[in-house]
């Protein structure tokens, strides 16, 4: 137990129940098309903390670029400051974001979707994205 424990159960008699950390993995087929998608929605009344995103095409296809933000918003630049980041996505292979130390990543609102977006031409194959994430309350 921590100096900072201690003192919170010396003072109230109850000992702070610690927050679980559980990582979670999606996985989820793109679209073919540069309309939003949603990636992935938390459960009710729950808030998403996004600890990675990874992008993977298999099939060269060219390169593209790959919107991820929060919200139902029809691209990235509808609310700048939802944005969790544009991937550059090569020709053969695969991009991601950075990996976010747990309760660094960026976070949505309460029941706030994460969205995904090609911006410019669309592929014309299936690209894998695989979303690592928390919920929180």
């Amino acid at each position: 137990m921590t100096a900072r424990n201690a003192r919170r159960q010396s003072k109230s008699g109850v000992r702070p129940r610690p927050r679980v950390y559980e990582p979670l993995l999606q996985a989820h087929d793109s679209n073919t098309s540069n309309a939003r998608e949603a990636l992935l929605t938390p459960s009710k009344g729950k808030r998403l903390r996004i600890l990675r995103v990874r992008v993977i095409q298999e099939i060269a296809d060219g390169r593209r670029i790959y919107e991820v933000y929060f919200g139902p918003g029809p691209h990235i630049s509808a609310d700048p400051s939802k944005a969790v980041d544009t991937l550059d996505i090569p020709e053969l292979g695969e991009a991601a974001t950075r990996a976010f130390p747990p309760h660094e990543g960026p976070r949505g609102q309460r029941d706030e979707p994460l969205s995904g977006r090609w911006r410019g031409d669309p592929p014309r194959t299936v690209h894998k994205i695989m979303v690592e994430y928390t919920e929180e309350s």
